[in-house]
């Protein structure tokens, strides 16, 4: 036997093998049972707190309108672009985040990346279901108990639409005058009054005064009652993260049944999760637009919608705004997390991914913005009821959901009931977006271990318990300031650099024009505008995505919340957390490159050989015929002639015309 004939022998052997362990036999693929479960399950996914919370949230933070601006800009050129690449991966692939990496195992690790950073969100994500809970049990009560001050958690510098009317001001001779939001309050601090104003007023009779006197007494800014709900009932929030105070009680039991819940509605799979998202995609637009209607009636209301669709120009040079855009995008669309890959990889091969794609998109983006009219109306509300300035008015992050939408249902009548429905509306958001967290999670896993899949009800458990555990200190008295850490941190800089390497990897690596030959074999047609999708996937995309990861790392910012910074050691495990899923790239890298059955030679022509695909990539199903593949247990089904064998190509939409648009490109670094 020759050289040559026993080193093709080997990588036929090899080639067996791997199929072997990629395709586990006598396992049935599970699927959607209706196409409208998919597109509910992926409207439900990308919908979630995101929309309701960061999005209104990152506009506040940004000067209103000005963010919409690098949003849009972001949506066209990557988010959608990354949403319908990941989506066609998946379906054409039909494997989960990790597996589906056959279609170029040196990038295995992006695959793993992609499941710890929806591993560490989901830990922190159900700690805001929790507090979704929280409020659902107190609303059950005659009279919200974040709708007025008074209560034994209120200080005397709440106000509300009662005590509004109480403001005080600095005695005239002080020649104070508090800002727009604050009073005077003479048993708390110590205000210097300078001498010019003592001799103006001839303060104590005198008009010689040289030096500035301490007066008994400050401006303090005021505080909604439903912040001070939020911050001094549910959180009893701590000075610092280095105060980490007792544990939250009340809100760990709330994360054992979020948690309870998340088990219950995913340990059957994906054919029970798609039927209970026929009412949680759906049910929280009919809360928002009832929130809209109302909160546009509050006076006030109009002055925050103006603020929130009047561009701040002068925002659009901070290089900040257009990072905060790509994250959100990347966040609020749910790409590179690995979801999608698992959502579409359960479709059937001729599904119309491109559809779906544009449709999902549109939705969700629409829905933000409509997220935005609610939170604006609302705060602007909230700033003449306090008469502070709309950017001041409520604290960062997640206390956007939890302070300006209490009070927006404080203010309805039969408030105890919207309270409810409101809440009810966040819990179900937040359990579509933790469904499809945990399931490209469990279905990376599942992949690759055989114990796993042998097992999946106990692994589910086990997962749930241990991401439990770890938001132990989230329900401290110090926990938001562990969940805004871990949120800043986990998800952005890692997202991008999973997409950069995934749009890479496809689009230069693979190949556009085969993976856009791909997508025209399931949908059966010339994908409209395909030289627009292929400049977008080979230059546009990730050039912007590689810009803005870069300008993140260089004006990079520490973590802050309500304007405190946080130690050094919390930083370091910030930054721990982010690296914890990106260094899966290049450790997994090394293993391959290490023991693939593929990897022969030198460290070149492993890498080399790494790049392409491994023999059996494509359709999922093998009685499809694909030109690439080469399976050595497919061609030998289709010498013998025993199954029938279907053209790739052969969707519903496919014609004469169509079919010479779908002749395969030349390939060179797969076969």
């Amino acid at each position: 036997m020759s050289k040559s004939e026993a080193k093709k022998q080997e990588d036929e052997s090899s080639s067996e093998s791997l199929v072997e362990k990629n395709e586990p036999e006598g396992e049935e693929r599970e699927t959607w049972d209706k196409k409208l479960d998919f597109m509910l399950s992926c409207i439900g996914y990308a919908v979630g707190l995101g929309n309701i919370w960061r999005f209104p949230y990152l506009c506040y933070k940004n000067g209103g309108g000005a963010f919409l601006v690098p949003y849009f800009i972001f949506l066209v050129l990557c988010g959608i672009p990354l949403f319908f690449l990941e989506l066609s991966f998946g379906q054409f692939g039909a494997l989960g985040p990790v597996a589906i990496w056959k279609v170029a195992p040196l990038f295995k690790g992006v695959g793993y990346c992609m499941m710890m950073i929806s591993f560490i969100v989901c830990i922190y994500y159900n700690v805001i279901i929790a507090y979704s809970l929280h409020f659902i049990f107190n609303s059950f009560t005659s009279v919200l108990p974040w709708s007025t001050c008074g209560n034994v958690w209120n200080t005397e510098f709440c106000r509300d639409k009662v005590q509004n009317a109480n403001v005080t001001s600095p005695p005239e001779w002080t020649g104070v005058k508090c800002k727009a939001g604050a009073g005077w309050f003479d048993a708390t601090g110590m205000t210097f009054v300078n001498a010019t104003n003592l001799n103006d007023v001839g303060y104590m009779g005198k008009d010689d005064w040289a030096n500035e006197t301490e007066v008994n007494g400050s401006c303090i800014t005021f505080s909604t009652a439903s912040q001070e709900y939020f911050s001094r009932k549910v959180l009893r929030l701590t000075e610092s993260i280095a105060e980490t105070g007792g544990i939250q009680w009340e809100l760990v039991g709330c994360l054992v049944l979020a948690w309870v819940i998340v088990f219950v509605c995913l340990f059957k799979g994906v054919k029970w999760s798609g039927k209970i998202v026929y009412f949680t995609a759906t049910f929280p637009y009919v809360v928002l637009f009832i929130l809209l209607i109302r909160g546009a009636m509050e006076e006030g209301a109009a002055k925050g919608i103006a603020y929130y669709i009047t561009p701040n120009v002068t925002k659009l040079q901070e290089i900040g705004v257009w990072s905060d855009a790509a994250i959100q995008i990347l966040y609020s669309l749910g790409a590179a997390w690995g979801v999608l890959l698992s959502y579409s990889s359960l479709n059937k091969f001729h599904n119309n991914v491109y559809r779906d794609a544009i449709s999902i998109c549109t939705i969700n983006c629409c829905t933000s913005v409509l997220a935005g009219f609610v939170v604006f109306s609302v705060l602007g509300s909230l700033a003449h009821q306090t008469g502070r300035e709309i950017e001041d008015v409520v604290d960062q992050g997640a206390g956007l959901a939890f302070v300006a939408y209490p009070a927006a249902v404080a203010n309805l009548p039969a408030a105890p009931v919207w309270a409810f429905l409101f809440f009810f509306m966040l819990l179900n958001l937040g359990l579509d977006t933790q469904f499809g967290m945990i399931e490209g999670v469990t279905k990376g896993l599942l992949d690759e271990v055989s114990w796993f899949r042998r097992n999946r009800v106990k692994f589910l458990a086990g997962l749930c318990v241990i991401q439990f555990v770890l938001a132990i200190p989230m329900v401290t008295e110090s926990g938001m300031y562990w969940l805004n850490l871990i949120d800043w941190y986990s998800s952005g800089f890692p997202l991008m650099t999973v997409a950069v390497l995934e749009i890479g990897c496809l689009s230069w690596n693979y190949g556009v024009d085969r993976f856009i030959y791909d997508i025209e074999c399931m949908i059966g047609k010339r994908l409209f505008l395909w030289q627009w999708w292929k400049a977008l996937w080979l230059v546009i995309t990730p050039v912007c995505i590689g810009f803005v990861l870069t300008a993140y790392v260089s004006f990079y910012s520490p973590v802050k919340y309500n304007g405190n910074g946080y130690p050094s050691w919390a930083e370091v495990i910030g930054w721990f957390s982010a690296f914890t899923s990106i260094i899966a790239i290049p450790v997994t890298a090394i293993y391959q490159i290490l023991k693939h059955p593929r990897a022969k030679g030198t460290m070149f022509e492993r890498v080399k050989e790494l790049l392409k695909s491994d023999p059996d990539w494509g359709p999922h199903d093998p009685n499809v015929e694909y030109k690439y593949r080469s399976n050595k247990k497919v061609i030998e089904m289709k010498e013998r002639g025993s199954e029938p064998l279907t053209s790739c190509c052969a969707g519903e939409q496919s014609s004469s015309s169509s079919s010479e648009s779908l002749e395969p490109p030349s390939y060179a670094a797969a076969v």
